[in-house]
């Protein structure tokens, strides 16, 4: 091993070489383990650091697997860190989307500006994830449903006309769920149906069924199958989409589960009185927000003084 790192790591290695080789031989029937070792430490001088064995300096070596690089090829620690899947959901107001245990109501803006509520049901026991997104799972099992929402093609009139690959490039989106990893080239749609749904105001509203099995790509590369239920729907010039989900291999105990929390699901317009609350909470919620940002910029204005830079521009903030 030692004979590999002076040959792989060392410029001055052939000399290097025979200077251990020589120690070896002469000194390995009349010493200690420990003093042997301590005495090839101090011929062979410093170690060369693992920077200079990768070829490059301590911080851009930092920097590089800071990015997802390491010198062996493999991946840093911070390309496990995913952002928040991209889901298309503009929800209204800023409670909570848990209407109550096991159910979501949440208002959220459509592509032609109306409020659309959007409602659906899930098992009791399972967590509903903080942030914009309508997503809720089983953290033991990793099952789980949400929502998506894309604009209506300007070609297409109404939920049952819209092709299969809209919904594969919704559901494999880049930004999404499933496809931050790698596109998803390798699924296949086994169920695709209508079903015709009566709204509170007596109106026939069309909810497209799709089961489709699919393969992703994880962080590490490694290939997962994959099993969803999609329901969708169109609703203030926007497809909703709930995507209810699992792995493959839980799939024969999970459908009937997954098939009732697709079944549950609803888009349809808020009616007047919700939709001018929603507004108002909405309204609220901006006020709140922009003076909490008034507050903060005051307050890093007081932590530093004005003045003028060397160059004569004036504004630039010393920090004391």
């Amino acid at each position: 091993q030692l004979r590999n790192y002076i040959d792989r790591g060392n410029p001055m290695r052939l000399e290097r070489r025979g200077a251990l080789s020589s120690l070896l031989l002469t000194t390995v029937q009349h010493v200690s383990l420990r003093d042997l070792l301590g005495t090839i430490a101090a011929s062979l001088g410093p170690l060369p650091t693992f920077a200079a064995l990768s070829g490059g300096d301590e911080a851009s070596l930092a920097q590089q697997y800071a990015a997802g690089a390491r010198a062996s090829g493999g991946r840093g620690a911070n390309t496990m860190i995913k952002a928040r899947a991209e889901s298309g959901v503009r929800r209204i107001g800023s409670g909570s989307p848990v209407f109550k245990p096991g159910s979501i109501l949440a208002g959220v803006r459509s592509a032609d500006g109306s409020i659309i509520d959007i409602s659906f049901s899930y098992p009791d026991d399972w967590t509903a994830a903080k942030g914009p997104n309508l997503d809720v799972r089983d953290v033991r099992t990793s099952d789980s449903a949400f929502v998506l929402a894309a604009p209506l093609p300007s070609s297409i009139v109404s939920v049952e006309a819209l092709p299969k690959n809209f919904f594969a490039g919704l559901l494999f989106a880049t930004d999404g769920k499933y496809g931050a990893y790698g596109g998803v080239d390798d699924y296949s749609v086994k169920d695709n149906t209508v079903q015709y749904v009566t709204t509170p105001v007596g109106l026939t509203q069309p909810y497209r069924r799709l089961d489709l099995r699919f393969s992703v790509l994880s962080y590490n590369a490694n290939t997962v199958q994959r099993r969803a239920s999609l329901s969708a729907t169109v609703a203030g010039g926007s497809v909703f989409v709930l995507v209810a989900g699992c792995l493959g291999t839980r799939y024969k105990s999970s459908s009937d589960e997954l098939e009732s929390i697709a079944k549950s699901f609803r888009a349809i317009a808020a009616a007047k009185a919700r939709a001018l609350a929603l507004e108002q909470e909405q309204s609220e919620a901006a006020e709140v927000a922009a003076a909490e940002e008034d507050d903060m910029a005051l307050s890093k204005a007081r932590e530093g003084t004005v003045g003028a830079t060397t160059t004569g521009r004036v504004g630039y903030r010393y920090e004391r």
